[in-house]
């Protein structure tokens, strides 16, 4: 849900925001609910790709 809110705040164009929305995540090393409550560099590949899933499926409006 934290990455559906993320991109519904800047634009209807959910798709347009995967990219931007991966690469503020990948960048900070805040933790947060789409990040398993780690940072990116701490996670596994599998929870990473995990993280990828959710977000496509996000932008897909197929959660929330």
């Amino acid at each position: 849900m934290a990455a559906r809110t993320w991109m519904e705040q800047r634009g209807d164009d959910l798709q347009a925001q995967i990219e931007p929305y991966l690469a503020m995540v990948q960048s900070t090393q805040n933790a947060g609910p789409a990040t398993f409550g780690a940072p990116w560099s701490e996670l596994s590949a599998g929870q990473q790709s995990a993280v990828i899933v959710a977000v496509e499926a996000a932008a897909d409006r197929m959660c929330g």
